[in-house]
């Protein structure tokens, strides 16, 4: 006969179902391990005066938590133009990083890098880039306050300590049956286009999570990326591209 275990799962006290069910004399208890994981998208959401909008990512949760060569998919797959944006000379055009939390521990993004190739400069002097608290470093990794000798920058906006009420920068852990997204938050910075127009050249600018830690503000591991290094293929980093309209 049928019977029910405290979890309300069946079982039965049959012999003849034995190994086929639960018995009486058996009980289990679930393990949930714990994964740290942050996933980095980088899109262009304006030039100058102009907001752009059909570059945000869109999340396809689908294939998340499947086999696939037998290996468990640990990641969201984001869909989202990466076509090179057009910009002209002198043009300042806003770029929003989005950090996402994939992995069912909770934590921040504590630092945020971008770098800074040839053909753009920062605008400290720039509104967003105040509120989002950039700062410059040279090749050295020293504070600069020379943007020509800025070669990336980095900001901790969405660190544990600059939170300004408990836990608003706290990436919640994602749950891919209750959640259409994983949870994530946003920086944008300005920059100054500086390339010339007669330039034929496709900048390329990048952009990845520096350092992370959980909930604690503690440092932790990232199942499947690695902090501050640019490894082709992880997905704590993403890349956007402009183009300066050739004028001859």
């Amino acid at each position: 006969t049928d019977n029910v275990t405290e979890k309300g799962e069946k079982y039965s006290t049959s012999t003849s179902t034995k190994g086929k069910g639960y018995e009486d004399d058996d009980d289990y208890e679930e393990l949930l391990l714990q994964r740290f994981d942050l996933a980095l998208r980088k899109f262009i959401t304006g030039v100058n005066d102009e907001k752009i909008t059909n570059r945000e990512p869109v999340v396809d949760k689908s294939k998340f938590g499947t086999l696939v060569d037998g290996k468990e998919v640990t990641t969201c797959t984001y869909n989202h133009t990466k076509e090179t944006v057009r910009v002209e000379h002198d043009d300042t055009v806003y770029y929003t990083i989005r950090v996402y939390n994939e992995g069912n521990q909770e934590g921040y993004a504590s630092i945020v890098k971008d770098d800074l190739p040839e053909g753009i400069q920062f605008l400290p002097d720039n509104q967003t880039n105040k509120d989002y608290r950039w700062v410059m470093y040279d090749k050295d990794g020293k504070v600069t306050t020379d943007v020509t000798k800025a070669d990336y920058i980095q900001t901790d906006y969405l660190s544990k300590e600059q939170e300004k009420t408990t836990g608003a920068n706290l990436l919640k852990a994602f749950d891919v049956d209750t959640m259409d997204s994983p949870d994530y938050r946003d920086v944008v910075i300005a920059f100054k286009v500086t390339e010339p127009n007669t330039s034929d050249r496709i900048i390329i600018n990048k952009a990845q999570v520096k350092k992370h830690t959980d909930k604690d503000g503690e440092d932790v591991t990232d199942i499947d990326s690695t902090p501050d290094k640019w490894i082709d293929g992880e997905d704590d980093q993403d890349i956007e591209k402009i183009y300066v309209k050739y004028f001859d």
